[in-house]
C-alpha cells in the first residue's frame, strides 16, 4: 500500500480463528495487489491484534490456495500508529515473482494470518484508489459515524484541520484530498492537536496536515475536495474553490457576482458584507503601505536632523527640505533619506482654465515639486477622474482617488504619519481636516491657504443688501477664518492686504505673502487693432456672478450710451442660465470657456476681473476712454480700501473707431 493510503479501520470487523478456537481479534487489510510489469505482483497490506501482546503478526500469501510466500507483518507505517493501541509496525509488502504466479489476476491471491488461517479481507484496488470486492466475499461494514470535522488551513500550499468520531473517539478517520477531480493525498487524521486535547476531545489525536506540492497554480481556476474516507461526506465548507489570481479578469469578477448573487438569507448577506468590508480594509491597508512607502518613509525621518525645517522670505517654514547649494538638489544623507512629502487638500484638482484659486494651488505644488519635496494631491469633493488624475502624474503629482482612498479621511486613517506637511486649500478644508490631520500626522507641518477672507466681502454685502442675517453669517465666518490661522503652523495669502489685517487679528499666526506663478504672456496687439471689453470670471463663484450682472446690467448700458459699438464679452466656467441668456443683450457676447484665453486678450482693449459686489449707489458711466489699454485687475481686496468708483478713459478725444 502507498504510505498516504489510511487503514480503513472502521470497515475490517474483528476475526476470530475458525472452528471456533478462541482467538485474539485480528484486523487487517489486503491494500495493493497490483501486477508489475517484468517482475511480477506486489501484494501489501497490514495486519495486527487488536488486544493482548503487541508482537507482530506472521501473514503468508496465497495463489489459487497454495502458499508461495510469507513473512511478518512488522514494517512501520506513519498511518497505522494510534497512540496507546498500536505502534505503526504491523505493514507487509510482498513481490511474487511471474514465474511464481504466471498469467494470474488478482482474484487468484488470498493473503491469511497465520497460524490461525484468518483471511485479510481486500481494501481496494491502489491503480484505480477505488474500493473493490475482487474475492466475492462482503466485508463487514461500519456502524454509524458520528463526524466531527472542521478545515482550519485552506490554502493553495496547504490544507489543514482536524475530524473525529464521537461515537468511536479512540478511532481515526482517514481524509481523501481531491484537485479538480483528481485524488491528491489519503492521510489518516492522527497528528496531536493540543488544542482539542485542552478542549476536551479526547487524546487529541485528530488532526491532518497536507501539503500540496507543487502548490496550485495561481493562473488558474481550481477546486478542492476534502472529504471523509470511510463514510465520503464532505468536510465543512469542501469544496473550496481558488480563482486566478494573477489574472483579475471578468471571469473572476463573473465568480465573484455569482456567489454574491447567490446569497438568499439576511442573515448571509449581512455576514457577507462584513466580510467584504474586512477584505476591503485590508486591501486598503496594503494599498496605503505601498503608496506611504512606509519603511522608506521610516528610514527617512530616522535620518533627518532634529532640526529640518527652514524659514524663507517667500514661504516661511514650510516643511522645506535639505537642499544643496541653491541647486534645489536632495543632499542624500549616508542613510538615503527620501523626499519629504507634502499631501495637497483642495476640493477638486486643479484646473486652470477654471478658476485662478487652481492656478494659485498647481503654481504652489510646482514650487514644491521643484524644492525637492513629493507633492501629493487628493480632492476632498469631487472626484478627480482618470483624465484629471493623469494631467496631474504628468507633471509628477500623486494624486489619490478611490476606489483606494474614497474620501480624505481614508487617506489620513491608512497613511497615518506619511507626510512631512499637510496644505490645506481654501478655509472650508481647512475646518473639516485640519484637526483630523493633527491626529493621524501628529509631526507635520500643517499649512494653511487663503483664498480669500469671505467675511469681509460678506460684511460688504450685508451693508449694501441690509441683511442682518448676512452680518451674523459673516461673523461667523471671521470666527472660523481667524481659529484656521491660529491652528495651522503657516498661513499663506497672496495679498498683502490679508496678511495685515490677519496679523492685526491673530498676532501669534505665522503669515506669510506667497504669490503665484504666471507664465508670461505674448505682447498685446497694436491698440488700434483691439476693440471691445472682456469680463473674465469663474461664474460658480456668488461674487464673479453678482458682478457679471453688475457690469451688464447697471455699467455697460451707460458705456453703449458713450460708445454705441462697444461690445462686452462674458469669458468663463459654470455660466448659469442668467448669464447664458444674456448673449441677447445688445453689444453682449456671451463666449463661455475658451481654450486659449491668452490669444483673446490680446484682441480687447480692457479686461475687467471679479469679484465685485453690486453698488447700487455708483451707477456712474464710463467718460470718454483713453488711448492706452487699462488692464484692471479688480480683486476686490483693493477695492475695500478705495470705496471710490472707478473710471477708464480708453482713449482721448473723439472716437475714431469701433470701442
Amino acid at each position: 500500500m502507498s504510505a498516504d493510503r489510511p487503514p480503513p479501520h472502521l470497515h475490517q470487523a474483528a476475526t476470530t480463528a475458525p472452528h471456533g478456537h478462541t482467538q485474539d481479534a485480528i484486523t487487517g487489510f489486503i491494500d495493493v495487489i497490483a501486477p508489475l510489469p517484468g517482475q511480477g505482483w506486489r501484494l501489501a497490506g497490514w495486519a495486527r491484534k487488536t488486544a493482548g501482546p503487541a508482537s507482530p503478526l506472521t501473514v503468508a500469501v496465497l495463489w489459487h490456495g497454495e502458499e508461495v510466500a510469507r513473512g511478518p507483518a512488522n514494517t512501520f507505517r506513519p498511518d497505522l500508529v494510534i497512540p496507546g493501541h498500536a505502534d505503526g509496525y504491523h505493514a507487509f509488502d510482498f513481490l511474487i515473482p511471474e514465474t511464481t504466479a504466471p498469467a494470474t489476476s488478482p482474484a487468484a491471491f488470498d493473503v491469511i494470518v497465520l497460524h490461525a488461517r484468518v483471511p485479510l479481507n481486500r481494501a481496494g484496488d491502489a491503480a484505480t484508489g477505488e474500493a473493490q470486492n475482487t474475492t466475492g466475499d462482503t466485508p463487514s461494514l461500519p456502524g454509524p459515524v458520528s463526524l466531527r470535522a472542521c478545515v482550519d488551513v485552506v490554502g493553495r500550499d496547504r490544507i489543514a484541520g482536524w475530524l473525529r468520531d464521537d461515537s468511536a473517539p479512540e478511532t481515526r478517520l482517514g481524509v481523501t484530498v481531491s484537485v479538480d477531480g483528481a485524488l491528491i493525498r489519503r492521510v489518516l487524521a492522527n497528528r496531536l492537536r493540543a488544542d482539542l486535547r485542552d478542549s476536551g476531545l479526547g487524546d487529541g489525536r485528530y488532526g491532518f496536515d497536507i501539503p500540496l506540492s507543487p502548490p496550485l497554480s495561481a493562473d488558474t481556476d481550481h477546486t478542492v475536495t476534502v472529504i471523509c474516507a470511510e463514510t465520503g461526506e464532505n468536510l465543512p465548507g469542501s469544496p473550496f474553490h481558488f480563482a486566478a489570481t494573477r489574472r483579475f479578469n471578468e471571469t473572476f469578477r463573473q465568480h465573484v457576482r455569482q456567489t454574491l448573487a447567490g446569497i438568499a438569507s439576511a442573515t448571509h448577506r449581512e455576514q457577507a458584507l462584513e466580510f467584504l468590508s474586512a477584505e476591503l480594509d485590508s486591501l486598503r491597508r496594503h494599498q496605503g503601505r505601498d503608496d506611504a512607502r512606509l519603511l522608506a518613509t521610516e528610514r527617512h525621518q530616522a535620518s533627518r536632523p532634529a532640526a529640518s525645517s527652514v524659514t524663507s522670505p517667500a514661504t516661511g517654514p514650510v516643511a522645506a527640505p535639505q537642499t544643496g547649494a541653491r541647486t534645489g538638489t536632495r543632499t542624500r544623507t549616508a542613510a538615503g533619506p527620501t523626499p519629504s512629502r507634502i499631501l495637497f487638500i483642495d476640493d477638486r484638482a486643479p484646473d486652470p482654465t477654471r478658476d485662478a484659486g487652481s492656478g494659485a494651488l498647481l503654481s504652489h505644488m510646482q514650487a514644491a515639486r521643484a524644492l525637492g519635496h513629493e507633492v501629493c494631491f487628493v480632492a476632498s469633493a469631487v472626484d478627480p477622474g482618470p483624465s484629471a488624475t493623469q494631467e496631474l502624474e504628468k507633471l509628477g503629482i500623486t494624486c489619490f482617488r478611490k476606489p483606494t482612498y474614497p474620501n480624505v479621511e481614508t487617506l489620513l486613517r491608512i497613511q497615518s504619519g506619511a507626510f512631512d506637511a499637510v496644505y490645506f486649500h481654501r478655509l472650508s478644508n481647512t475646518s473639516r481636516y485640519l484637526a483630523l490631520t493633527r491626529h493621524y500626522m501628529p509631526g507635520a507641518r500643517l499649512i494653511s491657504s487663503v483664498a480669500d477672507l469671505a467675511h469681509l466681502r460678506i460684511e460688504r454685502q450685508a451693508a449694501i443688501e441690509g441683511r442682518p442675517e448676512l452680518r451674523t453669517l459673516a461673523g461667523q465666518e471671521r470666527v472660523r477664518e481667524h481659529m484656521a490661522a491660529w491652528s495651522s503652523h503657516a498661513v499663506i495669502t497672496h495679498s498683502p492686504v490679508e496678511a495685515t489685517l490677519l496679523a492685526r487679528a491673530v498676532p501669534t499666526a505665522s503669515i506669510h505673502v506667497v504669490p503665484w506663478h504666471i507664465p508670461e504672456k505674448p505682447a498685446p496687439l497694436p491698440f488700434p487693432e483691439r476693440h471691445g471689453i472682456a469680463f473674465v470670471a469663474h461664474y460658480g463663484h456668488a461674487p464673479s456672478l453678482d458682478a457679471a450682472k453688475w457690469l451688464a446690467d447697471d455699467i455697460f448700458p451707460l458705456i453703449r450710451r458713450e460708445i454705441p459699438d462697444t461690445e462686452l464679452l462674458l469669458i468663463g466656467s459654470a455660466m448659469p442660465d442668467v448669464i447664458v441668456r444674456m448673449d441677447s443683450l445688445p453689444g453682449i457676447r456671451v463666449l463661455g470657456h475658451v481654450s486659449d484665453l491668452t490669444a483673446l486678450l490680446r484682441t480687447v482693449r480692457l479686461t475687467i476681473a471679479p469679484p465685485a459686489l453690486r453698488r447700487r449707489h455708483q451707477k456712474q458711466g464710463a467718460r470718454k476712454l483713453g488711448r492706452r489699454p487699462a488692464l484692471h485687475r479688480n480683486t476686490g481686496r483693493d477695492r475695500r480700501h478705495d470705496p471710490a468708483p472707478r473710471t477708464h478713459r480708453l482713449h482721448r478725444g473723439k472716437r475714431s473707431g469701433p470701442g
